[in-house]
């Protein structure tokens, strides 16, 4: 059924028109002309109720009315005290004429021109009304892996949408803690001791060797200090005994303190070679004792570090596997919406992020051609088995864009009533 003819009389602005309604039909004319008043004309036979604004200014009656190439006719009459809209077919009345008109539009579908124009948040919105789908939401949890995931959205594609996110964000969470732990593990493998340089040895028999060292060595300053303390005591004696002669005596005592000075030269002297011949033997075993200990204290440090890297290679692991288990959910879920995308009729279209994409480009970056396809075939969706779309203020499209949108509609088996500011009277034109 497609609309085939329309007349209007004293309806707002307008006192008669008459016009043939083709595939692409424009209303054009100067600004305050009546192109308003015409399209307002043809919505008011659907909207239903009553606008007292309707009738003619100094008219008692006005109505319009649609005929269709089927033989219906659908009539507004309009009079300062009543409205009433009648279905007639071939001549006989229609009963329910208000729930006939509502079968046949849905409040004349959505403007094109307006979804163009709009942001992405009411684009998105207008797209997913006109798409109605669902989930399978127990789907949906298998695929994340979560039988508590909390399904966020009313709408399929986005409740995918937003699953998606939740693993995408997870695995960036795993896939940091997975770096996280591979850098821990080669800073700690970098401080680990290669075989060569971790020694061995008895740590036991060089402490007791070390011992036996130092008391050698003190032993032999007992025996030095007691030998000279003797030696010296009996020289203080034959000094006191010879006190009374020691004027005459006096060279002799020179002579025998230079003689125990020479012997205390050699006690020193000796003293040094033998406390040089202890640190020489002892340094050695003191060394070797110190490395046992480091080592042994290395081997402890590496064998709690290679323990450490174990455990952190199979934290990196496990982390690993489940970042491979969530980028296999984020495949999932965009199979799944490719399914459901797949049985759409505009074809690569997919919502994203609140933005409306298709082939992964974002609308505003689509061309003229395509942005125009996909709001002609979303007008399309909506508009109902009657097909009549109209669209007010089309002056306000670019030439580009009007061009695009005018081979769409036509090729679209729509039926596209639009206005369109000239500078000339009130005028109807048609195409196609």
């Amino acid at each position: 059924m497609r609309l085939a003819h329309v007349r209007i009389h004293n309806i707002l602005g307008i006192d008669e028109l008459e016009f043939d309604a083709g595939a692409f039909t424009v209303i054009e004319g100067r600004n305050g002309g009546g192109k308003t008043s015409v399209l307002e004309a043809l919505k008011s036979v659907v909207k239903g109720g009553e606008d007292v604004t309707l009738l003619r200014k100094g008219a008692t009656e006005g109505e319009v009315v649609w005929l269709f190439d089927d033989g219906t006719q659908a009539r507004k009459r309009v009079t300062e005290k009543t409205q009433t809209v009648t279905v007639e077919k071939d001549g006989v009345k229609q009963g329910s004429p208000a729930t006939t008109i509502k079968g046949w539009v849905d409040l004349l579908s959505v403007n094109p021109v307006d979804f163009l124009r709009a942001d992405s948040k009411r684009r998105v919105n207008v797209l997913l009304e006109s798409l109605p789908m669902k989930a399978d939401q127990d789907r949906l949890r298998q695929i994340v892996g979560d039988p508590q995931l909390r399904i966020v959205g009313d709408h399929a594609l986005v409740q995918i949408q937003n699953a998606r996110t939740v693993v995408f964000d997870d695995r960036t969470g795993t896939n940091r803690a997975i770096r996280e732990k591979e850098a821990t593990i080669s800073q700690l493998s970098a401080t680990l001791p290669s075989e060569s340089q971790v020694a061995g040895g008895d740590e036991a028999a060089l402490e007791t060797e070390l011992a036996e060292l130092d008391e050698a060595q003190n032993s032999e300053m007992a025996r030095i200090d007691n030998k000279l303390g003797g030696m010296k005591a009996s020289h203080d004696a034959e000094i006191e005994g010879l006190r009374s002669e020691i004027a005459r005596l006096q060279h002799d005592i020179a002579t025998r303190v230079a003689a125990f000075a020479e012997t205390q030269g050699r006690a020193s002297q000796q003293r040094s070679i033998s406390t040089a011949k202890w640190r020489e033997s002892r340094q050695p075993i003191v060394d070797a004792l110190n490395l046992i200990r480091a080592n042994r204290d290395a081997a402890v440090r590496a064998q709690t570090t290679r323990e450490t890297i174990k455990n952190l290679s199979s934290e990196a692991e496990a982390l690993r596997s489940d970042a491979d288990r969530q980028t296999a959910a984020i495949e999932a879920l965009d199979t799944y919406k490719t399914e459901l995308l797949a049985a759409l009729p505009i074809d690569g279209l997919e919502v994203r992020d609140g933005e409306i994409y298709r082939r992964g480009i974002p609308f505003d970056r689509l061309n003229k051609a395509q942005q125009v396809e996909i709001a002609v075939e979303i007008a399309k969706l909506r508009c109902g088995p009657l097909k009549v779309i109209c669209v007010d203020e089309l002056e306000m499209l670019d030439s580009e864009h009007f061009e695009a949108f005018q081979a769409q509609a036509l090729a679209s088996g729509l039926q596209l009533i639009v206005t369109r500011v000239t500078d000339g009277d009130l005028a109807v034109r048609t195409l196609g």
